[in-house]
């Protein structure tokens, strides 16, 4: 059975839609790269700086809610254990820094 050249590059683009193994290993160690110079980055200008109790959740809920996201695209992609440890520690925190935002910055507890 021979293909005509159409239907090759069909097969091939859909073979190829999602993106080849290296370029999604990249992007995947990118994220976790970012995500880690994020959170020193947090750590050390709040350990360093002198914020109010508003500034300290702000910040920490930016963080936070973002690494959540992270690992919440993560999950939907790629269910592992690793994933979800990770996404409930970042809820967790995105939950804690949320309240403590509510509380501080907006004043509503």
């Amino acid at each position: 059975m021979s293909m005509n050249k159409d239907e090759i590059l069909a097969k091939s683009r859909k073979e190829n839609q999602s993106g080849d193994e290296r370029a999604k290993y990249i992007e995947g160690r990118g994220a976790v790269y970012s995500s880690a110079i994020m959170i020193l980055l947090w750590v050390l200008l709040t350990r360093l700086t002198p914020l109010d109790e508003a500034a300290r959740y702000t910040t920490g809920l930016l963080v936070m809610a973002t690494c959540f996201a992270n690992y919440a695209y993560q999950l939907a992609m790629n269910r592992t254990k690793t994933n979800i440890l990770f996404l409930a520690l970042y809820l967790t925190g995105t939950l804690l820094y949320l309240a403590g935002f509510l509380r501080f910055a907006l004043g509503l507890f």
